[in-house]
């Protein structure tokens, strides 16, 4: 592949977060895993990507390595899909770092919550404090549970 050209190729999503922007993409043939960014997906017709679905995808070489120019079409939905099922919870912010761009809260089952920094900003929210009660509206993804809102 050089770096002009994109070629079509078949591939299984490793994990795709759209919270985080990105995810990766397993294609045999290419040594690496191929990266994903959310753009990509937000201008195609797909709502979310799971761990083990199979895309058909073009796929373009550069100095940075592989990367997803377009999906064409998912060809196989994975046995366990994102859940489009919404929860609203109580928790206790663990920690957030806002150069890092994400943090944590804990749930009364002691699972953990993923927060985004993109959260924070869509809320004009500067941080979250540790120990600070929450009310967060939650989904389970194919990596754990994602805050989608932060309610109180």
């Amino acid at each position: 592949m050089s770096n002009e050209r994109t070629t079509e190729m078949t591939g299984t999503v490793k994990w795709f977060n759209q919270y985080k922007g990105y995810g990766f993409v397993e294609i045999e043939g290419i040594p690496e895993d191929v990266f994903l960014h959310f753009s990509i997906v937000d201008g195609s017709s797909i709502k979310d990507l799971a761990k083990n679905d199979v895309i058909i995808c073009s796929v373009q070489k550069s100095d940075k390595g592989y990367q997803i120019m377009k999906i064409k079409k998912v060809i196989s939905h994975s046995k366990y899909p994102l859940s489009k099922d919404t929860s609203k919870v109580s928790a206790i912010v663990k920690w957030f770092n806002p150069s890092k761009g994400f943090g944590f809260a804990q749930l009364r089952s002691g699972e953990d919550v993923f927060i985004h920094a993109g959260l924070l900003k869509k809320l004009n929210l500067k941080e979250l404090e540790p120990n600070k009660k929450v009310k967060l509206m939650v989904r389970h993804t194919n990596m754990g549970y994602e805050a989608l809102d932060i309610l109180e």
